[in-house]
């Protein structure tokens, strides 16, 4: 019996062992949820230009709006050939299609599937012509489509057919000068190409430039080395001008022979001669990757390394805990113990340039005593989940779990550079978890917890809306209603608001915020200024720095001048004092208002500090020296989550819209074609409208042209100056566009895209500028209806007294057949 009762009490305890154990694994498997990301799986796709890759596309999840995407543009010669290249990586790729589209996306004009894929190096290649007719100096949308053993993806470029562009040899120097400045022997041929002024500034590898020594130039004793390849994307060109961008990443090596990973943007726009390529602009920026191989922390605190100044970041009220930004990446540090988190990142161990690609941002949003910190990432999803779509996350960070979790998506249809003019703005997250964004004129809430959303206000004028430096406070001109014209500040954590009104023969305008407190101008009647070129200036009165609550912190003004052109900085309110003289507001002197947030409650700032190798750094001092000086290193896990999407209506309206590309980039959009063309003519930039037709290109004039005046619009030969009544002559034969306060050179564009331009010279007078060459302009007469030639100067002086008033039209587009 005693046998039998040890053998039942051992089969007992072997079965609640057993029990125990699988409810371990089962509850393990159910409730642990916390991994890294998956790693990509969408292809690359490139075009073989004279046998050198260019132009890398990343694929999307979803289609895109096409015309906010546009990330390259693909030239196409007479012959109309195109190679794709196809790095499927360990992704199989069974067939290619593309669509060309008008620019809008509307229309497809030409499609074409191609199954049998070639191979070449280890890629593939798809080789196509194409077919349809289309307009000279038009670009057009093309989105390319892979059938992955992963899904379907899309891919987007702009085609546009020009003649003698030389695209190879533009792509060739490029390869060529980012190769040699690796290597200072080779690096001395770049030195015919750069125009250097030694200023006897430290180097500062973050901002390089043509005007740059060529110690500079070539990585002064940094001595690095190429880690991951660029490839150079084709950002503009035309027949006399190209413009490139060139990402790649290079490995150093610091005191202790650890390695230092650098990301490098360079921008390249250059000038095709019979004898040689000429360099008109270089820009380089290297940021360093934060790694845990060269985290140096010091008495006076972390440093960053090679990098921005311009640092995102944000510590709780203890200085606890800091968040950071850098390269893409979320990391926290703390200075008591010198705990260090990456929070969030893209990036691996082993990766290729899919997760290393730099085309998001993160905003934090709070960051907690116990170390938790929200945060709001937007932009393209390198991997993970979300790979391949455009859009906003909102996650939270939980410390004590070390796991982040994603608590909303909202997928969007345009691409990174769109994205960020309006996230960029807005976007935060208050604390009982509503999500506010703005977005194509909305202002938006997303419930977080509900997964629903609502529209707070619509048709806000994004040039009228302003934030405070936490985004807990926004504030707006009202569009339309009894309240128009009124200022209205919401309070993002409360959702309480109110409304400002300007007195009898008074409005007001939001001009910024100083720490949480709205400053806003009070503008009289009367002192809104319409000047000779069409531009209205509003000469503030007065300007008030105003508590939600209601109490004016500081009130200015000077008696007999207007406040104009403010601008607030982080420390420093700053601006003009203008006297007005007939229709205009002439600066007489300048003033300020200092920020009155108290020194003290600063616990971190950014400072620059210079190192005799890596050059200009960047550190994160506390207000209080760490107390460790060794790093305790810490990889977050992410949280697999439900299906948290949430669809907005993030169509832009079909306003017309004027784009600056400059840099490589988007830099700005306008709703005035005369400022656009003003501010890309100070960036050697190009404007595009919305039907992606090229407004004006810097560089790209023809030497001499004459118009038939016959073939010139009935009337625009009238010489009027009333936009209305130009905009109605033309039908739909044509945009009007106003290009006032140009300069006579810049809108000899237009003449050279056989364009005409109407030129104001006196009170009731006009000429139409149908013709130039190098010394004259020619210019029809519509009172004589005679064409008469008037010297470069005379006509340069002639139009500026006569304020630089200047018409012209862009045609409308018509489909191809």
């Amino acid at each position: 019996m005693k046998k039998f009762l040890c053998r039942l009490l051992l089969l007992l305890l072997v079965f609640a062992a057993g029990v125990a154990g699988t409810a371990f694994l089962l509850n393990s498997e159910t409730t642990d949820d916390r991994s890294d990301m998956n790693n990509p799986v969408l292809p690359e796709v490139m075009i073989d230009v004279g046998g050198i890759y260019a132009n890398r596309m990343y694929g999307y999840a979803q289609e895109m709006q096409a015309d906010f995407t546009r990330d390259s543009v693909t030239p196409l010669d007479t012959s109309k050939e195109l190679k794709f290249v196809i790095n499927g990586y360990d992704t199989k790729v069974s067939s290619l299609a593309y669509e060309i589209r008008t620019s809008d996306g509307m229309k497809v004009l030409e499609n074409r599937k191609i199954k049998n894929l070639g191979e070449e190096d280890g890629y593939l290649t798809a080789s196509m012509t194409v077919n349809s007719s289309l307009r000279v100096n038009q670009e057009y949308s093309m989105q390319i489509t892979l059938e992955t053993s992963k899904g379907t993806a899309y891919y987007y470029t702009r085609v546009v057919s020009r003649s003698g562009l030389n695209v190879d040899q533009y792509v060739k120097f490029v390869k060529s000068f980012y190769e040699k400045s690796m290597d200072k022997a080779y690096a001395e041929d770049l030195t015919s190409y750069l125009e250097p002024v030694d200023t006897g500034a430290s180097a500062n590898y973050n901002d390089v430039n043509i005007n740059s020594t060529f110690n500079q130039i070539s990585w002064g004793s940094l001595s690095p080395q190429i880690y991951k390849k660029g490839i150079p994307v084709i950002k503009d060109i035309n027949e006399t001008t190209a413009s490139i961008s060139l990402e790649y990443q290079i490995m150093a090596r610091d005191g202790d022979s650890a390695p230092e990973i650098y990301d490098v943007t360079e921008f390249y726009r250059m000038r095709y001669t019979s004898s040689r390529i000429m360099l008109l602009d270089f820009e380089r920026s290297a940021s360093q990757v934060f790694d845990e191989n060269n985290i140096k922390i010091s008495q006076d605190g972390l440093l960053l390394g090679v990098r921005s100044r311009d640092v995102e970041y944000m510590t709780n009220e203890t200085a606890g805990v800091a968040a950071f930004v850098q390269e893409g990446d979320l990391w926290s540090f703390g200075p008591e113990d010198g705990k260090t988190i990456r929070i969030f990142s893209f990036r691996r161990d082993e990766g290729d340039f899919r997760d290393a690609r730099n085309q998001h941002n993160i905003k934090i949003i709070r960051v907690e005593d116990n170390g938790d910190v929200d945060f709001v990432l937007y932009g393209y999803m390198n991997r993970g989940l979300r790979e391949g779509y455009s859009g906003l996350c909102v996650y939270h960070y939980s410390s004590d779990q070390n796991v982040v979790e994603e608590k909303v998506f909202i997928p969007t249809t345009e691409s990174y550079e769109f994205l960020k003019e309006d996230l960029g703005t807005l976007s935060y997250v208050s604390k009982n978890n509503q999500l506010f964004l703005l977005f194509s004129g909305k202002l938006y809430r997303v419930d977080i917890d509900k997964g629903d959303f609502q529209v707070m206000e619509e048709q806000i004028n994004p040039s009228q809306f302003v934030v405070s430096d936490t985004n807990a406070h926004a504030a707006w001109t009202i569009q339309e209603g009894e309240n128009a014209g009124c200022i209205k500040e919401i309070q993002f954590d409360t959702l309480d608001t109110r409304i400002l009104t300007g007195a009898a023969g008074q409005s007001v305008k939001p001009v910024g915020f100083m720490n949480e407190d709205l400053v806003y101008g009070v503008v009289m009647d009367g002192d809104a200024l319409t000047d000779d070129d069409g531009h209205v200036t509003e000469g503030i009165h007065t300007l008030r720095i105003e508590g939600f609550d209601g109490e004016i912190k500081k009130e200015y003004h000077q008696e007999g001048l207007y406040i104009t052109n403010v601008t607030i900085g982080s420390t420093l309110m700053e601006f003009e004092l203008s006297a007005k003289q007939g229709n205009t507001y002439v600066v007489q002197k300048n003033d300020n208002i200092m920020n009155n947030k108290k020194a003290g409650e600063t616990q971190a700032e950014v400072e620059l500090v210079s190192n005799s190798r890596t050059g200009t750094q960047v550190r994160l001092s506390f207000s209080s020296a760490p107390e460790v000086e060794e790093a305790l290193v810490v990889y977050a896990k992410m949280k697999s989550g439900d299906e948290n999407k949430i669809v907005l209506d993030t169509q832009v309206p079909q306003d017309e819209i004027y784009y600056v590309y400059a840099k490589g980039g988007l830099d700005s959009t306008f709703t005035d074609p005369g400022q656009a063309v003003k501010h890309a003519d100070d960036l050697a930039g190009v404007v595009l409208n919305r039907a992606q037709q090229y407004v004006w290109e810097r560089g790209n004039k023809k030497t001499k042209i004459t118009l038939n005046i016959e073939d010139v619009p009935e009337v625009m030969r009238t010489g009027s100056m009333d936009l209305a009544a130009l905009q109605q002559g033309m039908g739909d034969q044509g945009t009007v566009i106003d290009l006032s306060g140009c300069t006579l050179d810049s809108v000899l564009y237009e003449v050279s895209a056989q364009r005409p331009v109407i030129a104001k010279t006196g009170n009731n007078t006009s000429v139409v500028i149908i013709g130039y060459d190098e010394y004259n302009t020619w210019l029809y007469d519509p009172a004589t209806g005679e064409t008469q030639p008037y010297g470069m100067n005379d006509s340069t002086a002639l139009f500026e007294k006569a304020g630089n008033i200047f018409v012209s039209y862009i045609e409308n587009i018509k489909d191809p057949t």
